[in-house]
């Protein structure tokens, strides 16, 4: 047995022991630290859980106080107390595009990198042998996936190219059956927080709330502060924060599979 063929066993029996998202840091070499960036992101939303428990807190207390005043005293207190609820409303909405505005890049740079890295590593001089329109255009554009290609046209849209390009290079049927609502949901509310700040003008708000109605986007993934019954300003629920995590991760184990179980097996070395 040669020393090169004791060496390629030795990498492949290396290659099998990766966990499925190691296949994204040590085959794929992405260039940004996935493990790191989510520890920092689950720290500041922790934070932000416990300041808004604090709020929350506080309120109670003052609720609780005000109850045993009387007169001026009462008044008072019942005035700090909706002064902290006015407070609160800002702080729920800071805390809200803190967590979109680390979230939704997290999940686009992971598939952009991704996507460039496997036409560069696994693809550099040709295409997947599935026939798809993308492959018509500059190698460039292929693998980008802040674009659709429609009818030898191409236009922005993230969510779009996403799911195109993981059809056209057979990775969409790994992905969670939700993943498209999430992933809609999260850049449609990025975009708006991003654009128009807390408060956004009244057309925009109106367009958002028919969005979460007419795109079934589940009830509980965005709560809403009123004013005189209309929309004012929405928030992240933390329970679309946590299925937006839970989401990331399911997302690098079907990318770091369909490495392992489909680009690597080509025979290709990247």
């Amino acid at each position: 047995m040669t020393e090169q063929t004791d060496n390629s066993k030795l990498v492949k029996c290396l290659i099998n022991s990766l966990e499925p998202r190691d296949y994204i840091t040590y085959i794929l070499e992405v260039d940004f630290d996935i493990d790191s960036q989510l520890i920092a992101i689950r720290g500041l939303l922790d934070r932000n859980r416990n300041a808004d428990k604090s709020t929350i807190d506080e309120i109670e207390l003052l609720e609780k106080h005000s109850r045993h005043l009387k007169g001026v005293a009462a008044d008072r207190a019942s005035d700090e107390r909706d002064d902290k609820i006015f407070y609160s409303t800002y702080q729920d909405a800071a805390h809200s595009m803190s967590a979109v505005g680390m979230l939704a890049p997290l999940i686009e740079t992971i598939f952009y990198q991704c996507f460039q890295s496997i036409g560069i590593k696994f693809y550099p001089a040709t295409q997947p042998c599935k026939t798809h329109e993308r492959w018509n255009e500059a190698h460039g554009n292929q693998w980008d996936c802040h674009f659709i290609v429609e009818k030898g046209r191409i236009r922005k849209d993230i969510v779009k190219g996403i799911f195109q390009l993981s059809d056209a290079i057979g990775l969409l049927e790994r992905f969670s059956s939700d993943l498209k609502t999430v992933l809609s949901a999260l850049f449609a509310y990025r975009n708006s927080m991003f654009h128009h700040g807390f408060e956004w003008p009244v057309e925009e708000r109106e367009r958002f709330a028919k969005r979460i109605q007419n795109e079934g986007w589940p009830k509980d993934w965005f709560s809403v502060a009123t004013h005189n019954d209309n929309p004012w300003i929405f928030f992240m629920s933390d329970n679309f924060i946590q299925h937006c995590d839970k989401t990331i991760e399911l997302v690098l184990d079907a990318i770091g599979c369909f490495v392992r179980d489909e680009l690597l097996t080509k025979g290709t070395t990247p």
